[in-house]
């Protein structure tokens, strides 16, 4: 069994602990970070544009997006949605999650939060050295 392959059977051995102890306000985050002495935390998707109709974007489960406002409300722990489309064009795509739902974002019948690819702010990753720009995508509005 490769090492991610056990990593991944002690977080689900450990989500069912958790939930054995009554705690049922659990969720798994990409990633969290200290920025500018703030916490922040990270949602992201590398996966295809969703296409019109309404509008083309990329989106979130709506109990993911739950969840991340909520931490934010709570804690002042706000969430950045970083996309990395496929195909892959050279950019990040990001935005705050409360910026997003502040918008007019359209839940699919699946319930998919999609937001506009509009409302992100657009962050050179190629070539491959690329370095700084966080301000871009953390100061954004």
């Amino acid at each position: 069994m490769s090492i991610t392959i056990q990593g991944i059977n002690g977080e689900q051995m450990a989500r069912l602990v958790i939930k054995k102890w009554g705690i049922d306000e659990l969720f798994q985050l990409d990633w969290m970070a200290k920025y500018k002495d703030k916490y922040i935390c990270f949602e992201i998707k590398h996966k295809e544009w969703f296409t019109p109709p309404p509008c083309r974007g990329q989106g979130l489960d709506v109990r993911q997006v739950k969840a991340r406002i909520k931490l934010y409300k709570e804690t002042g722990i706000r969430c950045l949605f970083m996309v990395f489309p496929i195909p892959e064009d050279g950019y990040a795509y990001c935005q705050w999650l409360d910026i997003l739902e502040s918008g007019n974002p359209f839940t699919t019948r699946n319930r998919i939060r999609i937001y506009d690819m509009s409302l992100f702010q657009k962050y050179k990753i190629k070539p491959k050295n690329a370095q700084g720009g966080a301000d871009k995508c953390l100061t954004g509005s």
